[in-house]
């Protein structure tokens, strides 16, 4: 924390997402539009989670506002403000998941994991259970998506495999 109360910015980016980082940002009409693909890779690099530290950095690093950044880390769900398990298991509550079982997959997920409820990582820092707007599969209801990859069709039996398998 700087005398003001706010987080010293890290030095956004760090060498090793540099390239990745410029690459992203010279694909839009401004800086500024790069914000989301750029948090990705913060978020990545980071250890899953992007800090006040970061998040500061990353506003620096694109010439926005720390604020238009904390904004962002906030109203997007994919997104985590403070650290999170090593495993992530998204649990869609759309409608059509929803009356196809997600509401149990949810339950079964956050009782495999010992998530006390969504959005809060386990003690044992391995697991984080969010549930997420639509995930796109609707077509193949219920879907939950485990470490970025999308499953559907999925049983409390097929989560808890899928669980099992995360080291």
């Amino acid at each position: 924390m700087s005398s003001t109360g706010a987080p010293t910015a890290v030095a956004f980016p760090p060498k090793e997402v540099q390239k990745e980082c410029d690459e992203i940002v010279a694909r839009y009409p401004t800086r500024m539009a790069a914000c989301l693909p750029v948090l990705h890779v913060a978020q990545r690099h980071f250890g899953g989670w992007v800090s006040p530290e970061v998040e500061a950095g990353v506003a620096e690093y694109l010439g926005v506002s720390d604020s238009h950044i904390r904004g962002l880390l906030t109203f997007y769900a994919m997104y985590n403000d403070k650290p999170a398990g090593r495993h992530e298991v998204w649990v869609c509550r759309t409608l059509t998941c929803w009356l196809l079982g997600a509401a149990k997959l949810r339950d079964t997920a956050l009782a495999k994991s010992g998530c006390e409820k969504p959005g809060v990582t386990s003690a044992d820092g391995k697991f984080l259970v969010k549930n997420m707007e639509c995930l796109g599969l609707c077509e193949a209801a219920p879907a939950v998506f485990v470490d970025g990859q999308p499953h559907v069709h999925v049983t409390n039996e097929k989560l808890e495999e899928l669980m099992d398998a995360c080291e």
